[in-house]
């Protein structure tokens, strides 16, 4: 499978860093996206912590044969212990967390695991599907039909979270494998883009810009302009062959 793929951050009109984190580890078939929480600069670290523990993780199953999907779980249970275990020791770092999206690819084959509430899209022809499912108390309310998804978008209690990395000793993270097609597009990305910019945006900069930094930039600047209440990651993966 060849891929190729770009991403950008940005830490907003609001903020005053930026908590957010992204890898793309290619010689891994690695491509993830960390959203950081915590009190002054615990987010930042929460947020890197899972970035190169999962690369880690990665780097030691190399050459073994676990599926995707497992070598993911494998790598966001080491990232969640190492956050836990970091903010057990160092108190100013207690309460830190992070959610985290990512992908590995293999064969012809993508893996997709997340926790918490950044996003991972599938691009197709076009059309634009979500693939994960947030962890958090507002999407919760609109799976039980409680609030509309409309209404979910400004409630005041729209960031807070059922699951982060490294709130707790474990953590059970979504799992799923698909086969992608030559075109296909990803799209993992903070909240700090899906709070401003809604899908069908995302689907049309994509989808009609061919260079991906370009469309990662757009869409940065896009949620900027409508406000940028947070830090803005944005990563764009192409399926441009299937060996």
């Amino acid at each position: 499978m060849i891929l190729e793929s770009a991403a950008g951050t940005d830490v907003g009109l609001r903020r005053s860093a930026n908590e957010d984190r992204y890898i793309i580890a290619s010689e891994l078939g690695l491509y993830l996206v960390a959203d950081g929480m915590g009190g002054h600069t615990a987010g930042q670290v929460a947020s890197d912590l899972a970035a190169q523990s999962a690369v880690r993780a990665l780097e030691t199953l190399e050459g073994a044969q676990p599926t995707l999907a497992e070598k993911l779980r494998y790598a966001v249970a080491a990232a969640n212990r190492e956050i836990y275990d970091t903010a057990q020791e160092k108190p100013h770092l207690a309460g830190m967390g992070t959610t985290l999206v990512a992908v590995l690819a293999g064969g012809h084959r993508i893996a997709l695991a997340h926790v918490g509430d950044s996003r991972a899209y599938l691009i197709r022809s076009g059309k634009i599907r979500q693939l994960t499912d947030d962890h958090s108390l507002v999407a919760e309310l609109v799976r039980r039909r409680e609030i509309t998804a409309h209404a979910a978008r400004d409630h005041p209690h729209r960031h807070v979270l059922t699951r982060a990395l490294g709130v707790r000793r474990a953590v059970e993270p979504d799992l799923a494998e698909l086969s992608p097609a030559v075109g296909d597009l990803f799209v993992l990305c903070s909240d700090g883009l899906t709070g401003h910019v809604l899908d069908e945006e995302i689907a049309a900069e994509v989808s009609s810009q061919g260079d991906l930094d370009t469309a990662c930039a757009n869409l940065i600047a896009l949620a900027n302009s409508r406000g940028g209440s947070d830090n803005t990651t944005v990563m764009v993966v192409r399926c441009k062959d299937i060996d």
